[in-house]
């Protein structure tokens, strides 16, 4: 189970969007292109646990603006997945309570309840099947999914 998880937020919006849906000249860490929105950060939460570690939340700020900027975006999922590591069972229990503590952080900082689903996956959705760090490490993230847009 890592401590750390990528982020990353798919999407169907056009150009490079600031943090407040703007056209941005600049990256920044949350970019949406014609298939995704990608966030180049970490969220992380103390080891074997869903409390998010603090150098997480301007990541997740950030992703509350974007959501903001974007009213278009009806509903978001937002999935969590651990690694291979550990207790099936108990990976699919920490995926859901790390699902669920982002969510409600977003929704403290002004995110609509009724714009967000949370779902843990454990490790049943793996980007790397090495048995390496590296992979753990990709493993082990948060992403958001698309459920649904305004016409």
């Amino acid at each position: 189970m890592g401590s750390q998880c990528q982020v990353l937020v798919a999407a169907f919006a056009l150009g490079v969007l600031s943090a407040c849906g703007q056209p941005s000249k600049q990256p920044g860490k949350v970019v949406v292109t014609d298939t995704e929105t990608e966030i180049v950060d970490v969220v992380s939460f103390k080891p074997g646990t869903a409390e998010l570690e603090p150098r997480s939340l301007p990541i997740l700020d950030e992703v509350v603006s974007t959501l903001q900027g974007n009213p278009s975006i009806l509903l978001i999922e937002v999935q969590a997945h651990t690694d291979e590591r550990g207790d099936d069972a108990a990976n699919l229990e920490l995926s859901k309570q790390r699902a669920q503590a982002v969510m409600k952080y977003l929704v403290d900082q002004g995110v609509a309840a009724a714009r967000l689903t949370a779902q843990g996956y454990g490790e049943t959705q793996p980007l790397d099947r090495a048995q390496t760090p590296e992979a753990w490490a990709k493993n082990a993230r948060i992403a958001f999914l698309i459920l649904k847009r305004s016409d």
